[in-house]
């Protein structure tokens, strides 16, 4: 009996490690909602660091952690920007990969020993550009090494995927507990959305991915929940008003149907009633779908997703008995975005009732409104971007430098 339940669990563990045919449950995060009741979550969008990490959003993410005092933060793609990393040797391109990675990394691990809030990530379309330089698998085992970090791979959940870049990787699930720290009553779902499609455009959640989320929510009891990922799901356009083509306050985007053949679809940048927010940009991600929202919707215990990849869209889409779907700004200062969207999105949710939640943005302009050094900081990094560093090493914290041994 014991040689038989030995050879069992060989097996097991065997098939686990190679990821065959094993439903892996989700990490014990030791997540759980505070005793009054409350979890919030912080959404970073689009760091797109490379090289070196801004101080200016480092601080950021450490005063809006001390101030709103969240439980997790989840980093939804474009942590990096790494396609330069490709035209360097390989060895050099790592470096300079885990530098970036370490570089904001080492902000949550200090967040973590002060405040004790954890921290996952997916990834965008622009994490993997590096290929050649470094794998996902790779950059995945940068992330792990912190230890604020909760995520986990969850191997069997991007099987079968695959795009320009390779195998999507990372998406995973994570279980939030009851303020009591017994039962699971809410989930956490990260969808990695891949880089680019051979055919053209962005790439997508994939039918792996999606049917190891139908799998999963099932085995968990079909929690409450929210999903997280980087792209938008190609549905947003349908949600919009449509325009016509050349309108000055509309965007167009190109499809592709099931069956192949290419389409466009134009809307209006004026947002209907009911829709929060601000529709800057195009806000779909690919040309294609493989049904990801319905079965989100089908499922009907996701609440909202939440996504980044165009900077500047904020918008909110409320869908009553269907998934929300939620556009975040960037928080980087690597690529596009202005002083008066850039920020992070929070997100709260009250165990009392988890069919809703609440969620607001908080830019760098507002946080910092009451101080004019620190608004003239955020104002230089929106129009310079990463150059910005140079001035701020220069004459921006040494400044700030002397101004808290004043404080003090």
């Amino acid at each position: 009996m014991r040689k038989c339940f030995a050879l069992v669990l060989s097996v097991t563990l065997l098939l686990g490690f190679l990821g065959i045919g094993v439903q892996a449950a989700p990490a014990d995060s030791g997540l759980k909602f505070k005793p009054d009741g409350a979890f919030k979550i912080i959404q970073v969008a689009d760091l797109q660091e490379f090289m070196f990490s801004s101080k200016i959003t480092r601080d950021f993410l450490y005063d809006l952690a001390q101030r709103e005092r969240p439980d997790l933060f989840v980093l939804t793609g474009d942590n990096i920007h790494c396609r330069a990393a490709d035209n360097l040797p390989r060895r050099i391109g790592r470096a300079l990969i885990k530098s970036s990675i370490d570089g904001f990394m080492d902000i949550f691990d200090k967040i973590y020993d002060e405040f004790g809030t954890r921290v996952t990530m997916v990834y965008g379309n622009h994490d993997n550009e590096a290929a050649k330089a470094i794998t996902k698998a790779r950059q995945f085992e940068m992330y792990a090494a912190h230890r604020s970090f909760v995520g986990h791979y969850a191997a069997e959940a991007d099987d079968g995927t695959g795009d320009e870049q390779g195998q999507h990787y990372g998406t995973h699930n994570l279980l939030i507990r009851d303020r009591a720290g017994q039962a699971p009553v809410f989930g956490l779902w990260m969808f990695d959305s891949g880089s680019y499609d051979p055919r053209g455009g962005c790439s997508c959640v994939q039918k792996p991915q999606i049917d190891w989320f139908k799998a999963a929510n099932a085995a968990t009891g079909n929690l409450p929940s929210l999903a997280f990922q980087h792209l938008p799901v190609a549905d947003v356009y349908d949600f919009f008003t449509p325009a016509q083509e050349g309108d000055p306050d509309s965007v167009t985007a190109d499809f592709v149907d099931g069956q192949g053949n290419p389409y466009t679809k134009t809307i209006s940048k004026i947002l209907p009633p009911g829709i929060k927010g601000e529709l800057t940009w195009a806000p779909g991600g690919g040309y294609f779908n493989e049904g990801q929202l319905a079965a989100l919707d089908e499922a009907g215990n996701v609440l909202a997703m939440f996504w980044g990849h165009n900077h500047n869209c904020t918008y909110e889409i409320q869908r009553p008995g269907k998934t929300d779907l939620v556009n975040s700004p960037c928080t980087g200062f690597g690529s596009y975005g202005d002083a008066r969207r850039r920020g992070a999105r929070i997100i709260v949710l009250d165990e009392s009732d988890l069919s809703t939640y609440e969620t607001y943005i908080v830019r760098y302009q507002g946080f910092y409104g009451d101080g004019w050094l620190r608004r003239k900081r955020v104002e230089l990094f929106s129009k310079m971007n990463s150059w910005a560093n140079i001035f701020d090493v220069i004459f921006f914290r040494p400044l700030l430098w002397l101004k808290g041994l004043f404080e003090k």
